[in-house]
C-alpha cells in the first residue's frame, strides 16, 4: 500500500499482470479505460508486465462501478493472452513499487501461473432449483411430508407451530439430499470438459451448484453446447446459468498477499 503522511495524493490501482513478451507489452493496453475512466498502462518488470491505472487516494476504488471495471479490463486483457487477476483493491506507490514489491520478487511465480492458464478461460455455472416444481413433487413422493403439510394446511400457526417447524426441518433435509444428488450427475457431464475447476459456495436446499470452471478454449463450444442439452433436459425441476468466458480469476493461487 502506499506510505502515507507525505503529501502525495495518487498511487497505481494494479489488475492484474501480462507476460511482457517480445516487442513490448503496450499493445494489450491500447484503448483500455479502467477505474474512474483512466487510461490503463502495462509496468514492465523482468519477463512480466503489471496492468495499472492512476487513482486518487481521496477516493479509493470500492464502489460497484469499480469493481465492474476492474473486470472489464481483466476480461479484454484476456482476450488477448493469459493474465493473473491481482485482488481487488491493489494499490501500489508508484512504478518503482510495483517492479519492486511485486512483479521482480514473484516473477517465477507469475510466469507459473500464466503458463498453467495459457489458453484457458473461466465459466461460472450455477445451478438451482425451481422451488415450486421440487416442492410438489416432494410433496407427492414422501409421505411424511404430505402428511405433515395436510395436518398444517388452512390452520392457524400458533396452533400447529411444532408441526411446521418439523416439516420445515424435513423439507429442507429432502431438498439438500436431492441437491447434492442433482450436483452429482450434473457434474459427472460436465468434469471431462473442463481442466479444473473451484467450489465457489457448496450445495445448499436452493442450490445445487456454484461452481468456476477453467476451460480450455478449443473445448468451450463443447461444454457450452452440453450444458445447453442438461438445461433443456432438467428445466422442469432445475435452473442453471452459465457467465463467461471471463478472466481466470479464481484460478490464480493464493500465494501471496496481492494474488
Amino acid at each position: 500500500m502506499p506510505p502515507s503522511g507525505d503529501g502525495a495524493d495518487e498511487a497505481l490501482f494494479v489488475y492484474g499482470v501480462v507476460r511482457a513478451g517480445t516487442g513490448g507489452p503496450e499493445r494489450r493496453a491500447d484503448g483500455l479505460t479502467g477505474i474512474h475512466g483512466s487510461t490503463v498502462d502495462l509496468i514492465v518488470g523482468g519477463s512480466v508486465a503489471a496492468a495499472v491505472t492512476t487513482v486518487a487516494l481521496e477516493e479509493p476504488p470500492r464502489r460497484r462501478a469499480d469493481l465492474l471495471a476492474y473486470q472489464s479490463v481483466l476480461d479484454a486483457l484476456h482476450r488477448a493472452g493469459p493474465v493473473a487477476p491481482v485482488q481487488f483493491g491493489s494499490v501500489l506507490w508508484d512504478a518503482a513499487t510495483v517492479v519492486e514489491e511485486l512483479l521482480l520478487p514473484q516473477e517465477d511465480r507469475f510466469n507459473a501461473v500464466l503458463d498453467r492458464l495459457e489458453g484457458k478461460q473461466q465459466y461460472n455455472l450455477r445451478a438451482s432449483f425451481v422451488e415450486e416444481s421440487v416442492l410438489a413433487d416432494l410433496v407427492a413422493t414422501d409421505p411424511d411430508v404430505a402428511a405433515l403439510r395436510e395436518r398444517t394446511r388452512d390452520q392457524p400457526e400458533t396452533a400447529t407451530y411444532p408441526e411446521r417447524v418439523r416439516l420445515g426441518e424435513l423439507v429442507a433435509r429432502a431438498l439438500e439430499d436431492r441437491s447434492a444428488d442433482e450436483a452429482e450427475v450434473l457434474w459427472a457431464a460436465v468434469e471431462p470438459l473442463t481442466a479444473e475447476h473451484r467450489v465457489r459456495t457448496p450445495p445448499t436446499a436452493q442450490q445445487v451448484l456454484d461452481v468456476a470452471l477453467l476451460v480450455e478454449e478449443d473445448r468451450a463450444t463443447e461444454l457450452v453446447e452440453r450444458l445447453e442439452d442438461l438445461a433443456e433436459a432438467v428445466h422442469e425441476r432445475i435452473r442453471m446459468r452459465l457467465v463467461g468466458p471471463l478472466a481466470p480469476y479464481d484460478f490464480v493461487d493464493e500465494g501471496s498477499g496481492w494474488v
